[in-house]
């Protein structure tokens, strides 16, 4: 990663990578626990909810630590606040993403009846998540390196979270049309909503990616 030439450290590039694969793995296991639910398959959907969150788990631990190295490092100040800044904001994608599991989790063990017609829906918008996170990575990747890289990865993400958001609504929508009980419902829109805040928290990052990017360039 060419952002990070002026550290001394390789640590702090090893552990940014390691941070988004970590979010990555989360944002896959929930795209994954989806795909069981909808399948009709409950047992298989938990453990994909145990290995997010582990996952979760791992990326917090690795934020810690990288927000520490990167405050002692040889970057400007403002530098620094947009990067820690960008770290955290990664971080909370792999918290929605526990976020949305909890609630898959309650779903199951509540007994809530959700048809298949609302999982595949919902499997639509887990699954755009993933290459919104995938065009981060690379964005983080390519920053310092190739800007113009970078920023067509910052674009893409930003085209994930509109389609994401047009699935919202119309998941909404399906689901307040379906015959479900109202204790599914509840659950299920939480759910959906969570898968929102996740794409809208990537392109929050995206939006940071621009503005480091401006930054070098002053």
């Amino acid at each position: 990663m060419g952002w990070f030439g002026k550290r001394k450290e390789d640590s702090v590039r090893t552990g940014s990578r390691s941070h988004c694969i970590a979010v990555l793995d989360a944002v896959t296991e929930l795209d994954m626990a989806v795909q069981a639910m909808a399948g009709g398959n409950a047992a298989s959907a938990m453990k994909c909810v145990e290995r997010l969150m582990l996952c979760e788990h791992e990326a917090d631990r690795i934020e810690d630590r990288l927000c520490a190295e990167i405050s002692g490092g040889e970057l400007s100040v403002q530098e620094r606040e947009d990067l820690i800044h960008f770290v955290r904001k990664m971080d909370h994608i792999a918290n929605w993403s526990k976020e949305a599991a909890l609630h898959i989790q309650l779903i199951k063990e509540t007994g809530s009846g959700v048809p298949e017609e609302i999982w595949r829906q919902i499997e639509k918008m887990s699954s755009e998540l993933i290459p919104a996170v995938k065009h981060l990575i690379n964005a983080v990747e390519t920053l310092g390196s190739d800007n113009a890289e970078t920023v067509r990865n910052v674009d893409a993400v930003n085209d994930q979270e509109r389609i994401v958001d047009g699935l919202y609504f119309e998941s909404i929508k399906k689901v307040h049309l379906s015959s479900m009980d109202p204790k599914a419902v509840m659950l299920v829109r939480e759910l959906i909503l969570s898968l929102e805040m996740a794409a809208d928290t990537c392109k929050a990052c995206a939006d940071t990616m621009t503005i480091l990017i401006s930054s070098r360039r002053m």
